[in-house]
């Protein structure tokens, strides 16, 4: 993404200076001389090889166990840094979210679902200057090979935190609301309370409807040529099981549309699941299963792909 504002030289030096800014995890530092000298390349393997962060923005900033999980941390690094911390310290992040509160995890599983691409959620329209340019910046190293192992690690790293915050997410017994009166509800209301959430309910307004939203995701879905219309019962084999490539299509229509804001963030991952299956009249075995690790299914990847090609707006 490019800006068409006038950047001023004083915010483009600010930022040059900081062109690749080390992000430190649990106050490791490194030696700045690849930087000094201009070898950006270098400096990003020796970064990583360290296992810190990365953020292009001038801001001093670093991650330790603890404030990683703080929600208003997590969403300036989740917006702005790359996940390139090693594996030792994704097992510890993915160790703490058994101490974590149900309304953390879920607002940190919205906030990765929401930023899930580092300097892809701001418009250069909308921004600070600073940031405009690091747009800029962002784009320049995407194009050159040297700097694929930032982009890689990051969304590797991201992937595993957010399949595992789902799952602790699933962990946790169902809510049940407590009625406005003193009255016990019965074990039937419970379960209507708990299970049934109508699907258009999930779905945030186009022009005031949500029924606009929900056709303009069907005809979407028929325009990246889907195997499947996923909308309505698809006849099960022989043996009882879905069709190859039903479970990846039914997740990368959520996954895609979930991360564009066509869904209401109160809504879990697995609360969309459910509340899309019995309206569209399929099943998925195992479901709970499924959604933990449906990011590496073939079909998911494939029909996600599709999807991006038609570069769909997010939903304002």
């Amino acid at each position: 993404m490019t800006s068409k504002k006038k950047i001023g030289f004083g915010t483009k030096f600010l930022s040059n200076r900081n062109y690749l800014n080390e992000v430190p995890v649990e106050k490791k530092t490194t030696n700045r001389f690849n930087f000094l000298i201009g070898r950006y390349d270098q400096y990003a393997s020796q970064i990583i090889r360290a296992g810190n962060c990365i953020t292009l923005l001038s801001d001093p900033i670093e991650i330790t166990e603890d404030t990683f999980w703080k929600t208003t941390h997590f969403e300036f690094i989740t917006k702005y840094v790359f996940f390139t911390f090693n594996k030792s310290f994704l097992i510890r992040l993915k160790e703490k979210t058994e101490s974590l509160k149900l309304s953390i995890l879920k607002q940190c599983a919205a906030l990765l679902h929401e930023n899930f691409i580092p300097y892809d959620c701001a418009s250069s329209e909308n921004t600070d200057e600073e940031l405009q340019w690091c747009l800029i910046k962002n784009s320049n190293l995407k194009n050159q090979k040297q700097f694929n192992k930032i982009y890689e690690l990051d969304s590797q790293n991201r992937r595993h935190i957010l399949d595992t915050i789902e799952k602790r997410i699933l962990q946790f017994p169902p809510q049940i609301p407590q009625p406005e009166d003193s009255k016990q509800i019965n074990e039937s209301e419970k379960e209507h309370t708990t299970n049934e959430i109508l699907f258009l309910e999930t779905l945030r307004p186009m022009n005031g409807s949500t029924e606009r939203t929900l056709e303009f995701i069907k005809n979407k879905i028929i325009d990246a040529g889907f195997e499947f219309n996923i909308f309505s019962p698809v006849p099960k084999l022989e043996n009882g099981k879905n069709q190859y490539g039903l479970n990846g299509s039914i997740a990368a229509m959520i996954e895609f549309f979930f991360q564009h804001d066509y869904f209401k963030r109160e809504y879990a991952l697995h609360e969309l699941f459910r509340s899309f299956l019995g309206y569209s009249g399929n099943s998925i075995a195992k479901l709970n299963h499924f959604i933990t690790g449906f990011r590496d299914n073939r079909s998911f990847i494939r029909q996600y792909e599709k999807l991006k090609k038609l570069k769909i707006s997010k939903l304002p």
